[in-house]
């Protein structure tokens, strides 16, 4: 009976545990409470009698600090240091819980968690313009849509972004499975067009137009397009980036595995693919190469859409080699991942620049940390490069 009552007890807590694991992996809000709960911070600490009595016995001993240092914290009424929450509330039972689960409830969400994840678009009031025409509808009652392409657009015209948006339905595999959500930050012309997009009779599954007025540059831009998406996968696509020939059925077999689930790949020895970008190109077609270079208004030798810029070639190389040597990829390669993977990590940070580089580095960390952490088949991250 009592062996059975322990049992029963330990059950509970188990029970618990996943319960509040649950908890904080799914809600964005609980997951940041505990985050800062987690985190250590500054802070002045008064010394009382019984501490320096502490710190006294432990100045005499040969491996403490030193007499003077300990003399120098028993004079003092205060001390400025490095502390947690959970260090200053030792007996509190829900930060015990959480600092002991906390490593895996950095574990990155898995496949099955990515598929199931429920997610209602916010900032509805914003859209300018939408579109809608799927001719059919998927299995998938989390979301409607495989994939969204994120598009900021600052002082965009929307014949440019047409004639790239196009691109990208003309290399489609399936356009009905994808959803366009343009982030229109300001000074953009026309784009109320690109809506009604089509190429031999393709379309895109939807395509909208949100405004976005808060400022601070690409990095809130993006987030703000993430907020507004449906898809089960984001594909964050500057506007002048071209997408290479059938870019939809590559981003879904590489972050998907062909159906595969994390079970799966634990036993045929593969890792997860988190998120994955393209190779690096630049365009230099003469239509890529007519923007206005250095070339003088008095040159009558050649037009300018026939410079070729000196270096192109090496930009192209050494912005590759970085990729697949420190699986850095940047933001014009069109980074992607689940939106589940996306939000959980709580997006792109509020920057203007490099937040494309700091949300790498973020994916690149977490795999570090949690190396040899994942239990159940999960393995550390891997990021797909394809050209």
């Amino acid at each position: 009976s009592k062996v059975s009552s322990i049992t029963d007890i330990e059950m509970v807590k188990r029970k618990a545990d996943d319960e509040l694991v649950r908890a904080l992996r799914q809600d964005d809000v609980c997951r940041r409470l505990a985050s800062l709960a987690m985190r250590p911070y500054r802070a002045t600490i008064e010394i009382t009698s019984s501490m320096k009595a502490e710190i006294e016995s432990v100045g005499t001993s040969a491996d403490g600090i030193s007499r003077s240092e300990s003399k120098k914290l028993c004079d003092s009424a205060s001390v400025d240091t490095e502390t947690t929450l959970l260090e200053q509330l030792p007996h509190n039972r829900l930060l015990q819980r959480i600092s002991k689960m906390w490593k895996y409830l950095l574990i990155l969400p898995s496949l099955k968690e990515s598929k199931a994840y429920h997610r209602v678009p916010t900032n509805t009031a914003s859209i300018l313009a939408t579109k809608s025409s799927k001719r059919h509808e998927n299995d998938d009652e989390h979301y409607p849509y495989q994939i969204s392409i994120i598009m900021p657009a600052f002082y965009e015209k929307g014949s440019h972004l047409i004639a790239k948006l196009g691109k990208a339905l003309e290399t489609a595999n399936d356009p009905d499975e994808i959803e366009v959500v343009i982030v229109d930050a300001g000074g953009c012309t026309d784009l109320d067009k690109v809506v009604s997009l089509s190429f031999n009779e393709k379309q895109f599954g939807k395509i909208s137009i949100v405004s976005f007025t808060a400022g601070g540059g690409r990095g809130p831009c993006l987030n703000f397009g993430a907020a507004n998406a449906t898809g089960r996968i984001l594909t964050f696509c500057h506007s002048d980036t071209t997408l290479p020939c059938h870019w939809d059925k590559s981003i879904i077999s590489t972050l998907e595995h062909d159906g595969m689930d994390d079970d799966d790949l634990f036993r045929l020895g593969e890792i997860r693919s988190n998120s994955c970008a393209f190779a690096f190109g630049i365009d230099t077609s003469p239509a890529g190469l007519a923007m206005p270079f250095a070339v003088s208004s008095q040159s009558t030798s050649s037009p300018k859409s026939s410079y070729f810029p000196p270096g192109i070639r090496a930009v192209e190389a050494t912005a590759n080699l970085r990729t697949h040597l420190y699986s850095l990829p940047y933001g014009d390669q069109v980074l992607t991942l689940h939106a589940c993977v996306f939000h959980f990590l709580g997006g792109f940070p509020d920057q203007c620049l490099m937040e494309d580089y700091e949300l790498v580095s973020l994916l690149r960390r977490r795999a570090a940390l949690l190396d040899g952490v994942y239990p159940n088949g999960q393995m550390k991250l891997k990021i797909i490069f394809f050209f």
